[in-house]
């Protein structure tokens, strides 16, 4: 048997092979996977093992990581297993990343106590970014659901008291927000916000029937609400944010039609979705689009686009195995359902929310109806063994372990809404808590090679007075080029005369995203053959214009992410063109062997570009919306889709001519894309555009001032012995903390088995 070993660091992303105690050869597909994180490549880890061992299909894997990273090596092998391997799997475990996320946290409040490595990191914008992410308690789960779901009272069961309106209606037309609080163990406070975020009401003890009022209120954007979320407990490290997304098939505003998109479109943060289906009433028209655009989410990354859709299958509670209703076939109805569109091997859990939402709201706050639905649910659940929902789930071995240990009823266990909450933190150990270790990582570790290329600047000052002659020569010629012979000012005319192209990579998304509906629409018109009834010509224009209607959203949050992408492209590339100018500035200095100028170049290279662009900095306008006058700082208009019903009859009053109707309806289709996709790309260019000047400005108004202050300090202390020498003291003491610090970093993310 082939003797697989797989070290994986999640923190870093880093894994090593060995394979029967060797690495295995440059060029071969593991060595590819070694920078890639476990769930891009482990679900085709057995089948590559098995090509490169000739098609043998007998491994021992010994695996040293995270938990849940194991578990994810674990089912790979449960189904090579399956397909006749023979996989066997052993775990030696390390620390957790919560675990190192404190480390981390106690090593940057040591580092802020420190008052000369503290400049180092407040000085420095991205480090101080990175910091405020990676220490961020909050993590989003959205809820996303179609019509009579039962959306509501599962968040309502997630809360342990009806605060959300529920019933069999659109009423969720806001967005609410639910950010958890342990110690408001017997209230709720809340805030209604209005389009421009203002507090529009607020109440420190909100009650179901004001969200109800503030709900229905044309004005109410957001409802931000804090208080105890009880199914799941608040860690020290991770806060829940619940968020009750409207409905897709909402179409009292747009706009938020259009944020629910987004959270599901959103492959940087991959926020965890909990997609909610009616287990009794499958294949609405509602759910077609969204479940599309999920699909084509989950088709586009690895496991991690997989195992952030959670899909909870609601009230299957209606369903009696005496009556022939069997939850498990009810389920491969379900997996059908999704398969159809486009969702293969989803991630499923049924539950009963009603029977959690009545376990655990207080008995003597239940109305004579919920008593009699609680009884009979608690017969249902409690005397037939089939409707322990937790037989149905994909639970991993430590999500059962951490159920357990919560000491749950039997009847809130069989509901199925503690696995999904359970569900929740399994996502979190996995895919939040290492990219937050990585994000502080990184900033201590660029706190930390500025502060040794500063202390180390220092130290090269440790030279006869010969050599300090000649640097001090080199200095001055340096800062006379600079001013002169090297002028920032030709420089910053040539970048802003030239400007820059796009990048490819932009350029390429660009031509994918305009070919996208123009696909679409010429699929639509192969429909459009014949004469028909009206009524059926009706119903055909009005699922042509639900299709376009989504796709255009879809599009436009497509472009908002490419802006965003194209931001952080552009100024890369143009910080790279200020370290080549960097570069060009030191080219002419005789004697680039001297330390000091590799220094001085090295520590003015590392500077990081303050580039960013917001929106409304680019475009704002004022739009007539209804009677309304109201500011608009979006770049696209979102009311230029008009949805039109009329049917235009062609030959006699019975019929319609469909080939003629859609040649009629053909420009007025085509004209919002093109216009979506000019404004679109005009406004990355703008994007551009800004960023440039931003660069521009940085090199008139900071660049200059920077460098001259450091070649002058510099100067004074080669000139004046007694400056030098305290300067060479205290950079000697300061770079021996950094590097002792540095060493206690290192150490926080070092994979060894415990």
């Amino acid at each position: 048997m082939n003797r697989i070993e797989i070290t994986h660091n999640p923190f870093i992303v880093d894994t090593r092979f060995l394979a029967n105690d060797r690495d295995p050869a440059e060029g071969c597909k593991l060595s590819s996977y070694k920078e890639m994180r476990l769930q891009v490549w482990v679900e085709k880890l057995f089948d590559e093992l098995s090509l490169l061992f000739n098609g043998d299909k007998q491994f021992d894997v010994v695996f040293t990581g995270v938990e849940s990273d194991f578990l994810d090596v674990a089912a790979a092998a449960e189904v090579a297993n399956a397909s006749g391997m023979q996989v066997s799997v052993s775990w030696k475990e390390i620390d957790s990343s919560e675990v190192r996320l404190e480390r981390i946290r106690r090593l940057m409040d040591e580092a802020k106590a420190h008052p000369q490595f503290e400049l180092f990191i407040s000085g420095n914008e991205e480090a101080k970014r990175s910091f405020e992410e990676a220490f961020n308690k909050d993590f989003d789960v959205y809820v996303v659901a179609t019509m009579s779901s039962g959306k509501s009272t599962l968040i309502n069961a997630m809360l342990g008291c009806d605060l959300l309106p529920a019933a069999n209606e659109a009423t969720t037309a806001t967005i609410a927000r639910i950010t958890d609080n342990d110690s408001m163990r017997q209230r709720f406070s809340a805030q209604r916000l209005g389009a421009q975020g203002q507090v529009l009401a607020s109440s420190e003890n909100v009650t179901a029937d004001t969200i109800k009022d503030w709900n229905a209120s044309a004005d109410t954007k957001i409802i931000d609400i804090k208080g105890n979320i009880e199914g799941v407990e608040e860690r020290e490290h991770v806060r829940l944010v619940l968020t009750d997304t409207p409905g897709p098939n909402n179409s009292q505003d747009q706009e938020h039609q259009r944020t629910t998109m987004g959270f599901v479109q959103d492959s940087q943060r991959n926020p965890l979705i909990l997609y909610v289906l009616n287990a009794s009433q499958l294949g609405t028209n509602d759910d077609k689009h969204l479940l599309g655009l999920v699909a084509e989410t989950m088709r586009k990354g690895g496991k991690q686009s997989k195992d952030r859709f959670i899909f909870v299958i609601n009230k299957m509670d209606v369903f009696d195995p005496e009556n022939g209703e069997d939850p498990a076939s009810v389920l491969t109805r379900v997996r059908q359902y999704l398969s159809s569109n486009g969702i293969q091997n989803p991630v499923i859990y049924p539950i009963s929310a009603n029977l959690a939402r009545l376990i655990r709201k207080p008995s003597d706050g239940h109305t004579r109806k919920e008593r009699n639905d609680y009884h009979s649910m608690a017969d249902l659940f409690g005397e037939e063994p089939r409707m322990n929902m937790l037989q149905y789930m994909p639970i991993t071995s430590r999500v059962r372990r951490n159920l357990e240990e919560k000491k749950i009823s039997s009847l809130l266990l069989g509901s199925g809404l503690p696995a999904v909450e359970a569900m929740i933190d399994e996502y979190i150990d996995k895919y939040n808590f290492p990219h937050r270790v990585k994000r502080a990582y990184d900033a201590l570790s660029k706190a930390i090679e500025v502060g040794l290329n500063e202390t180390g600047l220092i130290q090269q000052l440790d030279q006869d007075e010969a050599t300090l002659r000649r640097v001090e020569g080199e200095i001055a010629v340096l800062k006379a080029r600079q001013e002169k012979g090297f002028e920032t000012g030709a420089y910053r005319d040539k970048v802003q005369l030239e400007g820059m192209d796009l990048p490819h990579a932009v350029e390429e998304t660009l031509v994918d995203l305009q070919s996208s509906p123009e696909e679409m629409i010429r699929a639509m018109t192969d429909e459009f053959r014949g004469m028909v009834p009206v009524h059926v010509a009706e119903k055909k224009i009005d699922e042509v214009e639900e299709a376009l209607s989504f796709k255009y959203m879809e599009l436009i949050n497509a472009y908002e992410a490419l802006f965003v992408s194209s931001q952080n492209l552009i100024r890369d590339e143009l910080q790279e063109n200020y370290e080549r100018y960097i570069h060009a500035l030191f080219e002419g200095s005789q004697d680039l062997k001297l330390p000091v100028l590799e220094g001085i170049k090295k520590k003015m290279g590392n500077i990081s570009l303050k580039l960013t662009v917001q929106r409304d900095e680019i475009q704002k306008r004022r739009v007539v919306v209804g009677q309304t006058e109201e500011s608009d700082s979006h770049w696209y208009n979102p009311f230029s889709w008009r949805r039109k019903k009329t049917v235009d009859v062609y030959g006699d009053k019975e019929f319609v001519d469909l080939e003629e109707l859609w040649a009629q309806r053909l420009t007025q289709i085509k004209s919002p894309f093109a216009r979506l996709i000019q404004n679109a790309r005009s406004e990355i260019g703008n994007g551009k555009n800004k960023l440039i000047d931003r660069f521009v400005e940085y090199m008139t108004s900071e660049f200059e001032p920077k460098f001259n202050e450091l070649l002058d300090s510099l100067r004074g202390k080669i000139a004046e012995r007694k400056e030098r020498e305290l300067a060479l003291e205290e950079a000697g003491i300061l770079h021996e903390w950094i590097k002792a610090f540095k060493a206690k970093l290192d150490e926080t993310l070092a994979v060894g088995a415990r």
